[in-house]
């Protein structure tokens, strides 16, 4: 009877551990980051960050399925059905139906894609399921990871592509685990842990966001001359926080509508 209490215990104090994180976040007021594509940390998402749902399942916006991972997608709104065509397989999904289609064939998923603020969110596994893309979840962050070349070359990871002169030493120095960001200051806060046997030197932390706004345009500098708007805090050994000055709107309406984020360790 007391082994099975001891493994109770062991148990219950187990799960409280792996949500601590979350937890301690989302009590700051921080969002958690959930999805991470190739190196690249997907922080938002307009017109809501990817978040985890109650059956366990990340969502991500229709469009993001375009302009992230590069797919093809269309939506019927009369019956509030989407189509996504991405590395070989054409996923139709219906708002609040668990029942999809996969190239044809029927499938059904255990969690429903949903309508939130004006705009459709479902699974993004059902995307890559079966397919060459590397697809990891790690249940203590709940952070999916995605690879896949094409990504890169995706209508928003292309941008990054395209600054990239950094000399990397280490491409996964940080671990990228939530966000803070005050639209009214203009001000992002990026929150990340690292190992313990490192001793960052703030010139070589390549965080780096890139801000992508909804007319098309987009800001990332290049790694040739690093921003002076941004600083970095060492809170307690192993975390740091990352403040990032940007801009989020101007006169003509123009909103941010992705921000992603690298976590490299450059020379």
């Amino acid at each position: 009877m007391k082994i099975r209490l001891l493994i109770c215990l062991m148990i219950v104090l187990s799960l409280g551990a792996t949500n601590t994180n979350l937890a301690s976040a989302q009590a700051h007021g921080q969002i958690p980051i959930h999805l991470k594509v190739n190196d690249h940390y997907v922080l938002y998402t307009y017109p809501a960050s990817p978040f985890v749902d109650q059956k366990g399942r990340l969502l991500i916006p229709l469009q993001a399925a375009q302009d992230i991972l590069g797919g093809k997608v269309t939506y019927n709104a009369a019956n509030k059905t989407a189509s996504v065509d991405l590395l070989g397989r054409d996923v139709t999904a219906t708002i609040g139906s668990p029942e999809i289609s996969v190239n044809g064939d029927p499938v059904t998923m255990d969690t429903v894609p949903i309508m939130k603020s004006n705009a459709m969110f479902l699974p993004v596994s059902i995307l890559v399921k079966d397919t060459d893309a590397k697809m990891g979840w790690d249940p203590k962050r709940e952070l999916l990871t995605l690879r896949h070349d094409s990504f890169n070359e995706s209508p928003v990871l292309i941008h990054f592509k395209g600054q990239d002169l950094a000399q990397v030493v280490d491409a996964n120095a940080f671990d990228l685990t939530s966000f803070d960001w005050d639209r009214k200051k203009g001000v992002l806060d990026i929150h990340a842990t690292y190992k313990s046997g490192l001793s960052p030197i703030f010139k070589q932390i390549d965080f780096n966001p890139m801000i992508v706004y909804s007319k098309g345009t987009y800001s990332v500098d290049p790694y040739s001359k690093p921003s002076m708007f941004y600083k970095v805090k060492i809170t307690t050994p192993g975390n740091l926080v990352y403040t990032r000055n940007i801009d989020t709107t101007n006169a003509d309406k123009d909103y941010v509508k992705y921000i992603t984020s690298v976590g490299r360790l450059i020379n």
